[in-house]
């Protein structure tokens, strides 16, 4: 699929601390789950996100969409900071800006029929009547592969696969630009997961929608996306094209996860890199470099200076000071 140039959402400098509560320290401490994130997704584009779970994805979804408050930084959405608006001038912006949840359990209200679930955003945001809604609700179930007969039924009449079809569904109702998908098919069957794929990439052909892809499947981030961002600790230490990252890792922690990936040749050797060393605090960080403690690169200088961006190739970006290239902002 061609990608347009149009700069979508940029974020810059992102920050999200969650102060902690009930510690005996008369130093006020934070848990960073977000910390110095930079990141440019280009309108039609797919930006993947990748990481080990608590490094702080879903934490920096949300707060691209303000569900949660951000710390510090800017959002762009459009050459608008979202960290400005109002809470009345995001409600409106957040149309155009949608979620697809992890859990297709948790995210549908259990008491609404799937009608009214579909419809309601159309009337929340006042596109439509009550009788048109229903009309549109019905299209939207069409275009998820999903029978006008659903209308009548509750979610918990319908299989994992079906309801995350629903909460596509939703996401697609009021026509988004942006729409981020957190985990949306870790908790679905493999074969199950190729058919939300397959739905996703179907929509943003006909659709020209631009997505955000949060997995910790490295697989299938390489499949769906344009470009990627991989996760550790809070911050990205490495990002760029897809092409360029998978063929070309040059953070460590990069590097250790594809090397995690399964080989589909029967008896293929793979040099597997096993990190040692403990996942540090958040809340106590380490000085220096955050992958230092687990890194087998790592020396004096990684534990006493924190890394910089550093261009390593066309907008492939490392966040390692061992890296190479020319240090960004």
């Amino acid at each position: 699929m061609e990608t347009n140039s149009e700069v979508l959402l940029e974020v810059r400098h992102l920050r999200k601390w969650f102060p902690v509560s009930g510690s005996f320290s008369k130093e006020k401490k934070y848990v960073k789950a977000v910390e110095d994130v930079n990141l440019t997704l280009r309108k039609g584009e797919t930006l993947g996100i990748v990481g080990e779970s608590g490094c702080g994805k879903s934490t920096l979804a949300r707060v691209i969409l303000r569900l949660i408050e951000p710390t510090e930084g800017e959002i762009l959405f459009k050459g608008q900071n979202l960290a400005s608006l109002s809470a009345e001038e995001m409600r409106k912006t957040r149309r155009y800006m949608q979620m697809v949840f992890q859990d297709p359990y948790a995210s549908l209200n259990p008491r609404m029929k799937v009608g009214n679930i579909l419809g309601e955003p159309y009337l929340i945001h006042g596109i439509c009547s009550p009788k048109e809604a229903r009309d549109k609700a019905a299209q939207l179930l069409e275009m998820v592969g999903l029978g006008s007969d659903s209308l009548k039924k509750y979610p918990h009449e319908f299989s994992g696969g079906q309801r995350q079809r629903i909460c596509i569904a939703r996401a697609l109702a009021v026509n988004p630009d942006i729409i981020i998908c957190d985990e949306c098919v870790s908790a679905l069957d493999v074969s199950i997961q190729a058919q939300i794929i397959n739905l996703l990439e179907k929509l943003q052909q006909e659709l020209g929608l631009t997505l955000i892809f949060i997995s910790h499947d490295l697989r299938i981030v390489q499949h769906v996306s344009t470009s990627v961002a991989v996760m550790y600790l809070g911050q990205v230490v490495e990002s760029g094209p897809k092409k360029e990252v998978f063929a070309h890792p040059t953070h460590p922690y990069t590097r250790a996860l594809l090397s995690a990936v399964p080989v589909a040749v029967p008896g293929a050797e793979k040099n597997r890199i096993v990190l040692k060393g403990e996942l540090p605090s958040p809340i106590d960080r380490p000085e220096g470099c955050g992958f230092c403690t687990r890194c087998a690169l790592a020396d004096d200088v990684c534990r006493k200076e924190s890394p910089g961006n550093y261009l390593v190739g066309q907008e492939h970006i490392c966040r390692c000071l061992k890296a190479g290239g020319t240090l960004g902002e």
